[in-house]
């Protein structure tokens, strides 16, 4: 992963000094970034066995037409973060900006135990360029390396456990350029966390967490850093863009946001209410039915909210069969 003989170069501070190892001791095993699709099977509708961006057969897509429709997929990252998924990433990228893939409910969902540093940040980058959701599951963790990743949902939820830790370099030499390589760490990850608009408490609190620990976030904390929900930011040009399609001013559109209820985010986790279920109270004909609506929606159960947020209530089928269409676990 590194070049040796580069460190022995004085002055010299690699341009790969973010390849780190991040991963927690003992864990090792990759598995890249995978999808499944939806399949008809006696009639219900269920998850496809596991596929891999990587995989051309996996990824093929014959059909073509005005009449074609996007193949809706639950995306999953398992496994060590390594470079190999940001390549994935970069097709499901454009699988989704082709029309041929639509992630189901715009949502990733993260079980990993760490890896590379540089691939989970890169990773993040391209996952927030997109707008896609991250979730850690109830019984699932994202450690390490795979925080940076999870880090670029334009919403985030964690039900299971997000485990934080200082980097460290593998390799033990004490090269005359050890702490200008550090202080590049430093660097970066600072840049990284204000890049995403989290806040420098964030980066604070990985760093003060010792590199052969780690650090399960608290609840509360997880608030505080931004890591669950969305960033200010990020919420207020989504509040924006909703004000706009609504023909409302922000003050408006905030008064009437304020009068939505909360509700679950997907099936775990907490949050606001997903825009679209916002939107559906505050787009009635007029101004009592947009009240009533709202009026409507706050009377709702929780179940039901979670239902009306959903981008195609039909792909969930509710039944207590494993294998019909319901978020996925892969074991590693």
């Amino acid at each position: 992963m590194f070049n040796v003989n580069a460190l022995r170069k004085p002055g010299t501070i690699p341009a790969f000094i973010l390849f780190l190892v991040l991963a927690l001791h003992g864990f090792s095993v990759h598995a890249e970034l995978v999808f499944r699709s939806v399949e008809q099977v006696d009639g219900q509708q269920r998850w496809s066995p596991i596929k891999k961006y990587s995989n051309p057969s996996d990824i093929l897509y014959t059909r073509g037409g005005a009449t074609a429709h996007a193949e809706e997929v639950r995306v999953i990252l398992s496994g060590e973060v390594t470079h190999r998924d940001v390549e994935s990433a970069e097709i499901m990228a454009k699988l989704i900006k082709s029309g041929k893939q639509k992630i189901a409910n715009n949502t990733i969902w993260f079980s990993s135990n760490g890896g590379d540093i540089d691939a989970g940040m890169e990773l993040g980058r391209q996952l927030r360029a997109l707008g896609i959701d991250t979730i850690v599951g109830k019984n699932d963790r994202c450690m390490s390396a795979c925080v940076f990743a999870f880090m670029g949902g334009e919403r985030r939820s964690v039900a299971g456990q997000l485990g934080i830790h200082r980097p460290f370099f593998p390799f033990t030499q004490d090269a005359s350029s050890r702490l200008d390589q550090f202080r590049h760490l430093e660097s970066t990850l600072k840049n990284f966390v204000e890049e995403l608009d989290f806040p420098s408490s964030l980066y604070e609190a990985i760093m003060l967490v010792p590199p052969e620990s780690v650090q399960v976030v608290s609840p509360a904390d997880l608030k505080r850093f931004y890591l669950e929900g969305i960033s200010p930011s990020s919420e207020d040009r989504l509040d924006a863009a909703s004000a706009r399609r609504l023909n409302l001013t922000m003050f408006a559109y905030l008064q009437r946001k304020a009068r939505a209820p909360t509700c679950a985010f997907l099936d775990a986790g907490q949050g606001r209410c997903e825009g679209r279920v916002q939107e559906t109270a505050i787009t009635a004909a007029n101004e009592s039915a947009a009240e009533s609506a709202a009026d409507s929606l706050a009377s709702m159960s929780k179940s039901e909210l979670i239902e009306a947020g959903r981008t195609d209530g039909s792909m969930v089928q509710a039944t207590a069969d494993a294998q019909v269409v319901q978020p996925f676990r892969t074991n590693h």
